[in-house]
């Protein structure tokens, strides 16, 4: 019997074409307390990424390969310079939100449209939802986040935009399953379904599949990268994971990343883009 060592893939960045902000609070508090507003919300050091630090990583940036900026987190719509770092990112690129719907409603829809109008540079919402049946939904994301979801879709469709839906396959249903339920929920709340509204992705924490990826398979961490508080990272996924760390700062972060974590398995094995846009 032979030892063997199995390497993990390496990946090379060719070009930051995508940039995404995870403006989380990055330290835990209680459910009853506001993600941004604890206790050390006066403090000069606060846990979450300030808009200074933005505008620092932009004019470090070469921004004529920048094609999108992505912000995500937890409840990063609350995040309160969320409407400046708006405004500041519009002013470079197309600008893609990520959120399960909880801070958007009907008068955040029609606020965000009036940034939006005041540029040339479009708004993109990504909504996080599990199924199209509540009971399903939210035995997975929590009581009410079916609602959430659906909430923001109405009221962000109602001001001109087109949400796309973020389906992550939590259950054993099929793809088709998946699309074929969501085009009749949207037919009964009135929202657009067509290809480009649905993007089913894999589930990323569960037990990964070791499968070998497709040769032409060009993962998110090939074309993009993740500023925190704490560092660049390869992806969103790996937010605050070591193995994902690829340096202190925009100026000097590693080219390189390896797919060994058990979420670069799943991503590999679904052999797609998951969070970049995939239209140029």
């Amino acid at each position: 019997m032979h030892n063997s060592i199995v390497q993990a893939r390496c990946v090379t960045l060719k070009a930051l074409n995508h940039l995404f902000l995870n403006l989380e609070y990055n330290k835990s508090v209680s459910k009853n307390i506001s993600l941004y507003r604890s206790r050390s919300f006066n403090h000069k050091h606060k846990n979450y990424l300030q808009l200074e630090e933005i505008k620092e990583t932009l004019k470090n940036l070469d921004i004529k390969q920048l094609r999108y900026i992505y912000i995500t987190g937890k409840d990063c719509i609350s995040h309160p310079d969320f409407n400046s770092i708006l405004r500041l990112c519009l002013q470079f690129t197309p600008v893609t939100i990520y959120t399960d719907g909880t801070c958007l409603n009907d008068k955040k829809a029609r606020f965000l449209k009036r940034v939006e109008d005041e540029g040339v540079n479009e708004i993109i919402f990504k909504i996080f939802i599990n199924h199209y049946d509540e009971r399903t939904n939210d035995e997975k994301a929590g009581r009410g986040a079916f609602r959430n979801a659906l909430h923001a879709v109405t009221s962000l469709n109602k001001y001109g935009f087109n949400p796309i839906l973020m389906i992550k396959n939590v259950t054993s249903a099929t793809e088709a399953e998946l699309l074929s339920g969501f085009r009749e929920l949207g037919q009964k709340f009135r929202f657009e379904t067509e290809d480009i509204n649905l993007q089913i992705i894999p589930d990323l924490a569960a037990d990964a599949v070791l499968r070998e990826a497709p040769v032409d398979f060009e993962p998110d961490c090939m074309t993009g990268r993740l500023l925190t508080k704490n560092g660049i990272y390869s992806c969103p996924v790996l937010s605050n994971d070591y193995r994902g760390r690829c340096g202190s700062s925009i100026k000097n972060f590693s080219k390189k990343c390896y797919l060994e974590t058990a979420e670069c398995q799943h991503c590999a094995a679904f052999g797609k883009k998951i969070f970049t846009n995939p239209w140029k």
